[in-house]
């Protein structure tokens, strides 16, 4: 019971700080969490341990916890990181797919639960857009690239990955709140990428999410550079 709490406050908190709902510095106090959440202290402590070793919090003895600052100083690496990391799954999850999916295979339950969650969040993708929903299509496109990555059942390189790939979006939300910076033709790459995966067409699959990678990462670091360059 402990160790699912945990994993419930930790996703919730992750999320509401990708989601820019808590400011930096904001405190995060156990007493008022387990209340909110009717958990023992326990879990909001594991939580908060967990949120601090990826960045999200930092915590500090006999000072308590608060939400970090966004880590704009971190973006290239970050970017980069997820880069490298990112493309390597996708080829994998594409290399192995028609094995993971096959009738009896180990990993057929979960590779057709993710193929589920995908596709939703690729609809959700599509109704964010259509109405204009900039925080959904955030939430969205957190959820594609980590399914995605999932399905290489690659879990110790999946669950960095969700680290990052937070970092990633909590640095989007910073910067540019929830206006449309994504552009249709973008998000449809991922439907692109989630066709290669399917057919097996590992390469392909690979070379198209370093794209769209690449030119996520350099409009992000443009914009940052702009706005650094108006406040001098």
């Amino acid at each position: 019971m402990s160790d699912a709490a945990a994993k419930t406050v930790t996703a919730t908190l992750r999320k509401r700080i990708i989601a820019a709902q808590y400011q930096a510095g904001t405190p995060l106090r156990e007493v008022a969490l387990a209340k909110e959440f009717e958990f023992s202290r326990v879990p909001i402590r594991e939580a908060l341990r967990i949120l601090t070793a990826e960045g999200f919090v930092e915590t500090r003895a006999n000072v308590g916890s608060r939400v970090a600052h966004p880590p704009f100083d971190d973006a290239r690496e970050l970017f980069d990181l997820r880069i490298t990391l990112e493309t390597s799954l996708v080829h994998d999850a594409a290399a192995n797919f028609a094995e993971f999916s096959a009738p009896g295979a180990a990993h057929v339950e979960r590779s057709r639960r993710l193929c589920t969650e995908i596709e939703e969040a690729l609809a959700q993708g599509d109704q964010a857009f259509a109405n204009r929903d900039g925080a959904g299509i955030a939430e969205a496109n957190l959820r594609v690239h980590q399914g995605l990555a999932d399905l290489a059942m690659r879990p110790v390189l999946s669950n960095i990955l969700q680290q990052i790939g937070g970092r990633v979006e909590w640095l989007h939300s910073a910067h540019h709140g929830f206006t449309l910076t994504r552009d249709t033709s973008a998000w449809d790459q991922h439907k692109r990428i989630y066709e290669l995966v399917r057919a097996g067409e590992a390469k392909k699959a690979q070379t198209l999410m370093g794209e769209h990678l690449k030119a996520s990462r350099d409009s992000f670091l443009a914009s940052l550079a702009k706005l650094a360059d108006e406040d001098r």
